[in-house]
C-alpha cells in the first residue's frame, strides 16, 4: 500500500488578532494561504517556497478565514481590533505536518495587508490515513462553506481558457478527491479500482437534493465563480466495498477540500449524515 509512506494526516486550527483594524475583501483563501508559506519559510528557508512552486495537486491546504463559523470569501469585511479570524490548515504527510508542528513555536506574528497580527496555535489533530475508513449512513448532505468549481479538460485540442463546471454532482466530487489522494496518498491495493467506483457511483449514488447558486468572488484581482449551497445525497446499493470506498474518499475531502483550487480555500465542505462517521474516534490531540 503506496499510503504506508503518507499515512498522517495533521489538522491545524489557527487564530489572528490585531491591536489595528484589518481590512479584507474579496477570497480571504489566498491570504491564509500567504501566511501558511510565510510561515514555513521562516520555519526552514525555502520550504513555503517549495510547497508554492509544486505542480498539481498540493500537500497542503487552507481554508479562507472565517467569523462565527462563516467563511470570508466574498465583499469587503474590517475586522475590529481584538477580533479573532479562524483558519485551518491540513497537511498530508508526516514530514511536512512535523515541521509545521515542531517550528511553530519560532513564528509569533505574521502581516495581513501591512498589519502585523499575532498567530496562535489553537489545536491540532493528527490522524493516520487507516482513520478515514469510517462509514456513514446511506443519507448524508455535503455544504459548501466556500464556493467550489470543478475543471474540465479539453476534448478537442488546447484552450485558451479553463473550462469550469459548477455542478456538484458525485462524481466531480469523487474524481477531484481520487486526483488529489493518488497524488499525495497513493492509491493502494483499495482504491486501485477507483474507475469502477466512479461508475457504481453514477449509478446509485443519488441527488436527492439541491440548494443554492453560482456566484462570484473576487480572487487575484477578477472574478471567479462557484456554487455555494449544499447537496443531499442517498446510497441506493447495498455494496460494502463501494460504500466503504465512498466515504473513505469522502471523509478524506472533509479534511483537504474539493474540486478545483482546494489547496487555497475553495471547495470548503461540511457532511452531515444520517449515521456519524465517527472521523475523528481516536485521532492524537497535541493540544486543545
Amino acid at each position: 500500500m503506496l499510503w504506508w509512506f503518507v499515512s498522517l494526516i495533521f489538522v491545524f486550527n489557527f487564530g489572528v488578532r490585531s491591536s489595528s483594524p484589518i481590512v479584507l475583501s474579496g477570497f480571504t483563501g489566498s491570504v491564509t494561504m500567504s501566511i501558511l508559506l510565510n510561515v514555513l519559510n521562516t520555519i526552514e528557508p525555502g520550504l513555503g517556497d517549495e510547497v508554492h512552486a509544486r505542480r498539481g495537486p498540493k500537500p497542503v491546504s487552507v481554508t479562507p478565514f472565517m467569523r462565527g463559523g462563516r467563511v470570508l470569501f466574498r465583499g469587503v469585511y474590517v475586522a475590529p481590533p481584538g477580533e479573532e479570524l479562524r483558519f485551518r490548515v491540513t497537511v498530508v504527510g508526516e514530514s511536512l505536518g512535523l515541521k509545521l508542528l515542531n517550528g511553530f513555536d519560532g513564528v509569533r506574528s505574521v502581516g495581513i495587508g501591512g498589519v502585523d497580527a499575532s498567530l496562535e496555535l489553537l489545536g491540532v489533530e493528527v490522524l493516520r490515513v487507516d482513520d478515514l475508513w469510517r462509514v456513514g449512513g446511506d443519507r448524508f448532505r455535503i455544504e459548501f462553506l466556500s464556493p467550489v468549481r470543478f475543471a474540465k479538460r479539453s476534448t478537442m485540442g488546447r484552450r485558451r481558457r479553463v473550462r469550469f463546471d459548477f455542478c456538484p454532482s458525485i462524481v466531480n466530487i469523487l474524481f477531484t478527491t481520487i486526483n488529489h489522494y493518488s497524488s499525495i496518498v497513493g492509491l493502494g491495493n483499495e482504491l486501485k479500482s477507483w474507475p469502477y467506483l466512479l461508475r457504481w457511483a453514477y449509478n446509485y449514488v443519488y441527488m436527492r437534493d439541491m440548494r443554492g447558486r453560482v456566484m462570484a468572488t473576487k480572487h487575484a484581482g477578477r472574478p471567479e465563480l462557484g456554487f455555494l449551497g449544499s447537496v443531499a445525497f442517498e446510497i441506493v446499493s447495498k455494496r460494502q466495498s463501494r460504500i466503504q470506498q465512498l466515504w473513505h474518499l469522502l471523509n478524506y475531502a472533509e479534511l483537504i477540500n474539493v474540486g478545483t483550487g482546494k489547496s487555497m480555500g475553495f471547495g470548503v465542505i461540511k457532511i452531515t449524515t444520517n449515521q456519524t462517521p465517527a472521523l475523528h474516534q481516536n485521532p492524537q490531540k497535541y493540544m486543545s
